[in-house]
């Protein structure tokens, strides 16, 4: 890689760092140097983190496509990195709208300050951000196919986060609009694990809908795996609890004790799994 296009590079992820920022402004409704300096405001600085970490997959990508002449460049990043940090965007306000439903205000407990509301915020981004990333791979990004597989991905992350929080014993956006970062980081993980696979699933060349939906069920199906690993590996090998489908020691440690240790491994026992399914199909 040469100078310029090192150069290039840089300054493309300076823009697009900044643009992103203003687009988390927007969607929080609040200044982001007042919310951060001044209100020191640690739950909008997570959420905030978890944002730029998505723009950061979304993005790598575009600039690692190969470069043909300077503004050609300049174009596909505009449109595939502004259009992408959009769509994150957009998927994110699209759950934190599911999460509203279910009497999670999200955005509203960021800028109360709410720790708890701020880390699956910044998953719920993250998340968001696998999914994009998934659907702009492969066969140059065709707008059609490419906006299809996103609107999927979008609605599987959300009907599979609601089916796995369903089961948990607790209500988890109760507990984390109490402030239980237990809680939080279980739900965390497990967005982030969903989104995971759920990119992987949308990923790849296009080859007609009837293949791409066959692949995308097969992935989600694989997704139930999770549940398992959360009963079993985390709750039975690593916390020595017995084995229970629900209402075991995991559930009781994060809802009644909001042992933060627990929800990290089960955080940590959700995108594990993930990673290790993604990396085999």
């Amino acid at each position: 890689m040469d100078a310029t296009t090192i150069g290039f590079v840089v300054l493309a992820l300076i823009v697009l760092l900044i643009i992103a920022r203003a687009v988390y402004r927007l969607i929080l409704g609040e200044g982001m140097t007042d919310t951060l300096i001044n209100k020191d405001n640690k739950a909008a600085a997570v959420a905030l983190g978890g944002f730029l970490l998505g723009v950061i997959q979304v993005i790598i990508p575009v600039l690692n496509s190969p470069s043909h002449t300077f503004w050609s460049d300049v174009r596909g990043v505009a449109a595939y990195g502004i259009g992408g940090i959009l769509a994150m965007a957009v998927a994110g306000i699209i759950f934190e709208q599911y999460a509203q439903m279910t009497g999670l205000h999200i955005r509203e407990q960021v800028r109360q300050g709410n720790l708890a509301a701020g880390i699956v915020d910044g998953s719920i981004y993250i998340a968001a951000s696998q999914i994009v990333e998934g659907a702009l791979s492969g066969d140059g990004g065709s707008f059609i196919p490419t906006l299809v597989f996103w609107a999927a991905g979008v609605a599987a992350l959300i009907v599979f986060t609601h089916i796995f929080r369903q089961i948990t014993a607790y209500q988890d956006f109760k507990q984390i609009g109490s402030g239980n970062v237990a809680a939080a980081l279980g739900a965390a993980g497990l967005i982030v694990s969903i989104g995971i696979m759920v990119g992987a699933a949308v990923s790849g060349n296009f080859t007609g809908y009837t293949a791409g939906f066959r692949s995308f069920g097969l992935i989600l199906l694989v997704i139930f795996v999770l549940y398992p690993v959360r009963q079993i590996v985390v709750q039975m090998l690593l916390l020595g609890g017995g084995f229970s489908f629900r209402n075991g020691r995991l559930d009781k440690e994060i809802s009644e004790d909001a042992n933060v240790g627990a929800g990290l491994l089960e955080a940590i026992g959700y995108i594990a799994t993930a990673l290790v399914v993604t990396q085999i199909f």
